[in-house]
C-alpha cells in the first residue's frame, strides 16, 4: 500500500469539497510550485484568496440569517400549534357543555309538558266537581227518608268518592276566613 503525504490528502479533500461549492464560489488557482512564484503572482493569489474568503463569509452570514429566520418561524409555528390545541380543547369543552344543556332543556321540556297535562286534567276534574256540587245543590232534598234505590246509592257513592279524591285540588269553599301566615306556611 502506498502512503500519501498529509498535504496531498488535504488537497484532495479540499478539491472534493470545492467541487461541491464551485457552483457559487470560484476558487483561485494555486500553482503547484510556490518557490517559483513572483511577488505579483503571490499578491494576485492573496487577492483571490481574500475575495474567496469574503464570499464564504457572506455566504455563511446569509445562511446564519436564514437559520435564524427559520428558527423564528418554527417557534411561531409551535406557538400557533399550541394555541390552536388549547382552543380546540376549549371548543370540545364548550361542545360537551352545550350537549349537557340541550339534554337539560329536553328534560325540562318533558317535565313542562307533563305538568301542563296534569293542569288540564286538574281543570277538567275541578269543572266536574263544580258541576257535581251544582247538581247536588239543585236537587231537592227529600223530607222523609226513603230507601234509596241501589243504582242511586252506587252513583252517589261513586260521586262522593270522586269528590273526596279531588278535594285536595279544590280551592277553599269559604273565602270569609282570611289566610294567616300559618295557613300559607310563611315564617319569619
Amino acid at each position: 500500500m502506498t502512503t500519501k503525504k498529509l498535504s496531498d490528502l488535504i488537497q484532495e479533500e479540499v478539491k472534493n469539497k470545492s467541487e461541491t461549492v464551485s457552483e457559487t464560489v470560484t476558487t483561485p488557482t494555486i500553482p503547484s510550485n510556490r518557490s517559483r512564484m513572483t511577488k505579483a503572482q503571490l499578491d494576485e493569489l492573496i487577492t483571490q484568496l481574500n475575495q474567496a474568503l469574503q464570499q464564504e463569509k457572506q455566504q455563511i452570514d446569509s445562511l446564519q440569517t436564514q437559520v435564524k429566520t427559520l428558527e423564528s418561524e418554527i417557534k411561531d409555528e409551535r406557538d400557533l400549534s399550541s394555541r390552536l390545541q388549547n382552543e380546540l380543547k376549549e371548543a370540545e369543552d364548550y361542545q360537551s357543555q352545550l350537549n349537557e344543556q340541550k339534554q337539560l332543556v329536553e328534560k325540562l321540556y318533558t317535565q313542562l309538558q307533563q305538568k301542563e297535562e296534569l293542569a288540564v286534567e286538574l281543570a277538567e276534574k275541578n269543572d266536574l266537581i263544580s258541576s257535581l256540587q251544582a247538581k247536588l245543590q239543585e236537587t231537592p232534598q227529600p223530607l222523609a227518608q226513603t230507601a234509596p234505590s241501589p243504582e242511586l246509592v252506587v252513583q252517589e257513592t261513586a260521586l262522593t268518592r270522586q269528590a273526596r279524591e279531588l278535594e285536595p285540588f279544590t280551592a277553599p269553599a269559604s273565602a270569609s276566613k282570611p289566610l294567616t301566615n300559618e295557613d300559607i306556611g310563611w315564617f319569619d
